[in-house]
């Protein structure tokens, strides 16, 4: 995976970046209410029918400090108006999760700005996990009719990702100094 540059990414020696594949994901769609779509390759978002998209990360925001957390999503189609990426509350299942049992949708969000087809996209939601636990979930909309599509975790390398800066906490370093008596020369 190639990425030229990280919205807000410091670039500097005491900062710490790894990116963390997502543990689940899946889409619901109003259409099909009672159906679970938590097995395919692709993760739809569109407003009409309403289809979302839900994606949870397993990783530890408590540790260190947390500079920037970076949302990244591989786009299969063209989305001019983009998508908004919301905090998840509530637990769901990959396996499990329908429209009708899907959690709420929060009110706060962050829009992700026009995608491009066939490319990443980098969306900066370091705003939405602050203080957040150790599994971080979101839920993806839009306002697009003909909506987007993004690839799922069972694609490989062009699953979700979050990625996560945080500064080291490793500053302390500790010498250990051996003295060894030498041989006496003749």
């Amino acid at each position: 995976m190639v990425v030229d540059a990280l919205p807000g990414a410091g670039f500097d020696q005491n900062s710490r970046i790894r990116a963390v594949r997502a543990k689940a994901d899946a889409f619901v769609t109003e259409a099909s209410r009672n159906q679970n779509f938590g097995r395919t390759r692709e993760l739809f978002v569109d407003a009409s029918p309403t289809v979302r998209t839900y994606v949870r990360f397993d990783v530890d925001l408590k540790l260190g400090d947390v500079r920037h957390v970076t949302l990244l999503l591989y786009s299969r189609r063209r989305l001019r108006t983009g998508y908004q990426a919301r905090l998840v509350r509530s637990d769901w299942r990959e396996a499990r999760i329908t429209y009708v049992n899907a959690p709420r949708l929060a009110p706060t969000f962050v829009a992700s700005g026009p995608v491009r087809a066939r490319a990443w996209k980098a969306v900066d939601v370091t705003s939405l996990v602050a203080g957040a636990q150790d599994s971080i979930s979101f839920v993806l909309t839009t306002t697009s009719v003909g909506g987007g599509v993004f690839s799922s975790r069972e694609t490989g390398l062009h699953g979700p990702r979050l990625v996560v800066e945080t500064m080291r906490n490793d500053t302390t370093q500790s010498t250990t100094t051996t003295t060894a008596k030498l041989p006496r020369a003749p």
